[in-house]
C-alpha cells in the first residue's frame, strides 16, 4: 500500500484527509516541520503539504521549508503543496519552480485530490 505523509497545523483538517484517503492508502501525518522531517523517508509515496504550519505566525512558510528539504533528502518523492491564503496562489508559479509537483487551493476537492494523487502514485 502506498504511503502518503500528510503535514497542516490544523489537526482537524488533517484527520478530514486521513479520513478520507485511509482505506486507499497507508497515511502517516505531522503537524509542524520538525515532526514532519522527524517521519520523513525513502518509504513514502508522497508529501502533502501545508504552505503555513502555524497559522499563528503570518509570516510562516514552513511548508516551503519542507519541500526544499525534502526535494534535496528525497528528490524521487513527490510533493504536493495546499494553502488557503491568496497570497500563496498567487505564488503557484514560483511554488510549483521551487519543486512542488502541484499547488492546491484549500478547501481541498476530494474528488480532484484523488485523481492528482493516482497520477503520482501507481
Amino acid at each position: 500500500m502506498a504511503k502518503i505523509l500528510i503535514v497542516d497545523d490544523i489537526v482537524e483538517y488533517v484527520e478530514s484527509l486521513k479520513n478520507i484517503l485511509k482505506s486507499e492508502y497507508e497515511i502517516v501525518v505531522a503537524y509542524s516541520l520538525k515532526e514532519a522531517k522527524e517521519k520523513a523517508d525513502k518509504t513514502f509515496s508522497l508529501f502533502l503539504v501545508d504552505i503555513r504550519l502555524d497559522e499563528s505566525d503570518p509570516k510562516n512558510i514552513d511548508g516551503i521549508i519542507f519541500l526544499e528539504w525534502a526535494k534535496k533528502n528525497f528528490p524521487e518523492i513527490p510533493v504536493i503543496i495546499m494553502s488557503a491564503y491568496k497570497e500563496f496562489e498567487e505564488k503557484k508559479e514560483e511554488i510549483i519552480a521551487r519543486g512542488a509537483e502541484k499547488f492546491l487551493k484549500k478547501p481541498i476537492d476530494i474528488i480532484n485530490l484523488k485523481e492528482i494523487i493516482k497520477e503520482f502514485i501507481m
